[in-house]
């Protein structure tokens, strides 16, 4: 008979090294997101410390990627955070959309990612009105609008591609406002 107590304490001890990384990749998760959301918020405050942070939350983004036991759900969750700020700062300040494969986050999460930062350059464009230039909001519109039409095709389950509808028809009305609103301004 084999020693029962030898292969019971060899299952804890698998178990109690998943747990482990569970618990690693649902902080480093929280801390992504908490990050993410500074992040964001100083590129609207234009920060000077932006830089510096994107690259902070691109290390935690692999860290996160790389724990393999790790909650599916969570990990998107976490990444979308990511893309959705990736995506913002290079439309901030390169003035293009970047690739999935540029966010490096995957294509669930960059999908959700995208429809998030639409909601980032609404508020761009009302902050661009607010200083009477109309060019940038138009410019961010028109961005807005092309995210939207390049994603417009995308109809999965939601199990699939959680909450995804939900975000693209959230994108659709921003930019009915911000459309609106430019026309408004400008007469």
């Amino acid at each position: 008979m084999k020693d029962l107590f030898g292969e019971i304490a060899h299952i804890d001890g698998g178990l109690r090294d998943l747990e482990t990384k569970l618990d690693d990749a649902e902080q480093l998760s929280r801390k992504l997101v908490r990050l993410c959301g500074i992040l964001i918020t100083g590129m609207h405050r234009d920060s000077s410390t932006v830089d510096k942070e994107l690259e902070e939350a691109k290390i935690m983004a692999v860290g996160l990627m790389k724990i393999e036991d790790a909650n599916e759900n969570m990990k998107v969750h976490a990444l979308q955070e990511y893309a959705e700020a990736f995506i913002f700062y290079s439309i901030i300040t390169k003035r293009e959309v970047p690739g999935s494969e540029e966010t490096g986050v995957g294509d669930k999460a960059y999908l959700l990612g995208m429809m998030d930062a639409v909601g980032e350059l609404k508020r761009e464009v009302f902050e661009a009105l607010s200083k009477n230039d109309v060019a940038r909001a138009e410019a961010y519109t028109n961005t807005m609008q092309d995210i939207y039409d390049a994603c417009r095709g995308i109809r999965y389950q939601e199990h699939v591609l959680p909450g995804f509808r939900r975000k693209q028809d959230v994108a659709r009305v921003l930019i009915e406002s911000c459309t609106s609103e430019l026309l408004h301004f400008k007469h």
